[in-house]
C-alpha cells in the first residue's frame, strides 16, 4: 500500500507538471500569434509611408525665438521650399537663380535682412550655406535644415 501510495504522488505531481507546462505553451502561443499579427499590421502601416520621408526643420526668426519642426512628413523627391510651405507660411519671389523667400510666417521684408538657409553636417557638427536656392535643393531623408533671418 505503501508503494502504491508514493507512485500515486509521483504520478500527482507529473500531472499538475503537464497541466502546468500545457498552460505556459499555450500562453506563449497566442502571444506569439498576438505579436505576429501586430507585426503585420505594422508593416503595413509603415508600407503607407513608403513614397514619404521625415525631415527635420528650424525656423530662427534672428530675435531669439526658434522653432523646430521635426520628423516633417515629405513627399520623396519634394525641394526644400515645398517641405518648408508644409510647416509655416512662406512668401517667395522667382528669380533667374531660382526661388528667392522674402518672408517666413509674416517675418521678412526688414533692409539688409533676409532668409537663409542651412543644411546641419553632422561629420563635421556645423550648419553649412544651402548650396542652391530652396527650390532646387532636393531633400533626403533624416536631414535637418535651419532657416535664418539674418542681415548682411
Amino acid at each position: 500500500m505503501v508503494q502504491k501510495s508514493g507512485w500515486m504522488w509521483v504520478s500527482m505531481c507529473l500531472l499538475c507538471v503537464v497541466i502546468v507546462s500545457s498552460y505556459i505553451a499555450a500562453f506563449y502561443y497566442t502571444e506569439n500569434a498576438r505579436y505576429q499579427q501586430l507585426y503585420s499590421e505594422t508593416l503595413n502601416e509603415l508600407r503607407k509611408y513608403e513614397p514619404y520621408m521625415f525631415i527635420n526643420i528650424l525656423i530662427d526668426y534672428g530675435n531669439g525665438t526658434e522653432e523646430w519642426h521635426n520628423n516633417t512628413l515629405v513627399s520623396v523627391g519634394a525641394d526644400l521650399l515645398n517641405a518648408t510651405r508644409i510647416v509655416a507660411e512662406v512668401d517667395y519671389d522667382m528669380g533667374q537663380y531660382g526661388a528667392f523667400v522674402t518672408h517666413i510666417n509674416g517675418v521678412g521684408g526688414d533692409p539688409d535682412t533676409f532668409w537663409i538657409y542651412n543644411i546641419w553636417n553632422s561629420t563635421g557638427s556645423s550648419w553649412d550655406m544651402g548650396p542652391v536656392a530652396s527650390d532646387a535643393y532636393i531633400l533626403k531623408e533624416g536631414e535637418t535644415f535651419n532657416w535664418v533671418y539674418q542681415s548682411f
